[in-house]
């Protein structure tokens, strides 16, 4: 028997169960009226009520009574938009959801020339899409609200009621609060958590979700040009436009080995010094730890400016290399290994000069390393306390050398127990804007004939230490050259690939999961 077959039959045989749940479809709360639990039905009453009053007290339906439209009437085949001149913040927030406005300034509308802002009229003035983007998006929490107190409201009094007709017994208040304060006291006392989460998290996300299927760039400036929606026009623009498909692919795939070579030393880093520091040969382990972890306890902003300021080309670092007679050295051997672009002599420019990328690129790994390995050190240390020294003991017993023993005992257990760590930091480090904003600022840039010309006209190219999120910064906050629709198309393929690849390996570590 399906859903509706075992639908019907309830109805059938409890028909004052499906009044019930039609009187709450109708308004909600009536059915619990119906079921005489006034302590549901009071409090559903008042959320409706609470966004009826809302609705109401943000409108202009008075002036519209008032006869404002008689008085300011349309001229011939213009039309009238209501909920824009008059609406409340819910019905004039689902208005500005799709279409986004209507008038900018210097329109004419109802005999009114469009104003920047009108504080009596208020209907004259301009429209702002992105304020009406945000408030859409706001209305369409708060009526998800509504509709999820609703749903309940019919299903309650439909369960309600036929169990009172099983039964003969109606729950009482006291009962009723009860068996909720214990079933859901967990949720409860997180609804003010869920509640500051949805306003500056998920609504926030929301709104540059949205970004990404409008046309809104530096071009448009509020108030005098509106956004429209332009469906997927954004996406098919960075994979079909040559330009931009290039740029992408490139930071792209240095974004990638960022986050894995980073995210990789670290652990290799920090492994190698808990190793050391647990060793039964380090003698002042405490001294050790502590001195270990001093680059970490450092604010990381405070680190990367440090180092900014000693790589510049008059920086801490050439001077000493001029000062001890090696600056020549280590720029013959940067430029062996393919890391300085071109022949020179004297200063090295680290982070600089276009032909030093790949230079400027490692340095920011191995800048990583100082701020990222103590942790990884001392998470190690705390997870190679956990193992047992009776197997340490056993494989001696058996003819273990000290290789051996790191590959069978040590190697895995350390694994298991820091593999969500080692995945959620590649999230990290993929979004990790602080390391290239604070250290290069996305230097060095291109050399001049590989910047396409569309993007030396609106300056929105990357450098080449950029990864996405630091050029999202970039085409988001750089004056004149804002593209918004396209940074929100970047922030969403960023959303996709590290939440993939944290969701598909996090799925596979069953210590994850696992429950006491």
């Amino acid at each position: 028997m399906n859903f509706f077959d075992r639908l019907k039959k309830d109805i059938k045989e409890y028909p004052s169960a499906y009044l019930a749940a039609l009187m709450s479809f109708f308004l909600i709360g009536l059915g619990q009226l119906r079921n005489k639990q006034w302590y549901k039905a009071v409090p559903l009453l008042l959320i409706f009520l609470l966004y009826v009053l809302f609705e109401i007290g943000t409108s202009g339906y008075i002036y519209a009574l008032q006869g404002e439209l008689q008085t300011y009437p349309a001229e011939s085949g213009e039309q009238i938009y209501f909920f824009r001149d008059y609406g409340g913040f819910i019905t004039k927030g689902l208005w500005g959801l799709f279409s986004l406005g209507a008038l900018v300034l210097g329109d004419s509308y109802r005999g009114q020339s469009i104003k920047t802002f009108d504080p009596v009229l208020t209907w004259v003035s301009a429209d702002r899409s992105i304020d009406l983007l945000g408030n859409g998006i706001i209305t369409v929490v708060l009526l998800t609200f509504l509709v999820a107190f609703w749903i309940f409201s019919i299903i309650d009094a439909y369960k309600t009621r036929k169990s009172t007709l099983i039964t003969g017994e109606v729950e009482s208040a006291g009962e009723y609060f009860s068996r909720v304060w214990q079933a859901f006291f967990a949720y409860i006392i997180m609804i003010p958590a869920i509640t500051l989460m949805m306003f500056f998290t998920i609504i926030p996300f929301l709104f540059a979700f949205l970004i990404a299927f409008t046309n809104y760039t530096y071009k448009i400036q509020t108030s005098v040009r509106l956004i429209e929606w332009v469906g997927f026009d954004s996406f098919k623009f960075i994979f079909e436009n040559p330009d931009w498909y290039k740029v992408f692919l490139k930071i792209f795939l240095w974004t990638v080995i960022w986050a894995f070579a980073s995210s990789i030393s670290v652990y290799v880093v920090g492994f190698f010094q808990a190793i050391v520091v647990q060793s039964k040969h380090t003698v002042g382990k405490k001294a050790w730890r502590l001195l270990l972890i001093l680059p970490w306890a450092i604010p990381a902003m405070i680190s990367l400016m440090v180092f900014k300021n000693a790589f510049d080309k008059d920086g801490l670092i050439n001077t000493l290399l001029y000062q001890t007679g090696t600056i020549e050295s280590v720029n013959s051997f940067l430029r062996t290994i393919g890391l300085l672009g071109q022949e020179g002599t004297g200063i090295i420019y680290w982070f600089t000069d276009t032909f030093n990328g790949p230079l400027a690129r490692v340095v920011i790994i191995l800048v990583n390393l100082w701020l990222g390995a103590p942790y990884f050190m001392m998470l190690i240390v705390g997870v190679l306390n956990t193992i047992p020294q009776s197997l340490y003991e056993a494989a001696d017993i058996d003819g273990a050398n000290a290789f051996q023993k790191f590959r069978n005992i040590t190697l895995p257990r350390v694994l298991a127990a820091t593999l969500p760590v080692i995945i959620m930091t590649f999230s990290f480090n993929f979004n990790n804007f602080g390391a290239i904003y604070f250290l290069t600022g996305g230097s060095p840039g291109w050399i001049a004939d590989q910047i396409p010309n569309s993007m030396r006209i609106t300056g929105a190219m990357p450098g080449q230490t950029d990864i996405l999120i630091s050029w999202i910064y970039k085409l988001s906050f750089t004056d004149g050259s804002e593209f918004y629709n396209i940074a929100s198309v970047y922030s969403i393929l960023i959303f996709l690939v590290v939440g993939g690849f944290s969701i598909f390996n996090l799925a596979r570590a069953k210590n994850f999961w696992e429950e006491d």
